[in-house]
């Protein structure tokens, strides 16, 4: 019974305690595709950091989803604007903190005013 209890709570105490949502706000400072791997992506601060595929899924973005992404990136990285990106797994809150190469799973891509 010890054992189960224990088991228990790493697997479902400790999965949790790893990821945090980062919600990541700037202009766009780099923006590169690496062949065949996707679309890499830095604002403001934050290091470069993974986006999606438009080859393949990418943790819960879709190629098609991808394409999306990529639309709204070139839109703000041409006019200027800023844009907003939540990033569900980030191992901190604070965006300048991620890991330069984090492969990102992305959640919401806002362009703002």
């Amino acid at each position: 019974m010890k054992k189960g209890l224990i088991f228990f709570s790493l697997v479902f105490c400790g999965f949790n305690a790893s990821a945090e949502t980062a919600i990541c706000t700037g202009s766009v400072e780099r923006l590169a595709y690496h062949q065949p791997d996707g679309l890499w992506l830095a604002l403001g601060s934050t290091p470069i950091f993974k986006v999606c595929s438009p080859e393949s899924l990418f943790k819960r973005t879709s190629p098609e989803n991808c394409r999306f992404i990529a639309s709204l990136v070139t839109t703000a990285r041409a006019t200027g604007k800023n844009l907003s990106v939540y990033i569900d797994n980030a191992p901190t809150t604070s965006c300048s903190d991620i890991p330069n190469w984090f492969e990102a799973d992305v959640r919401f891509v806002e362009l703002l005013k």
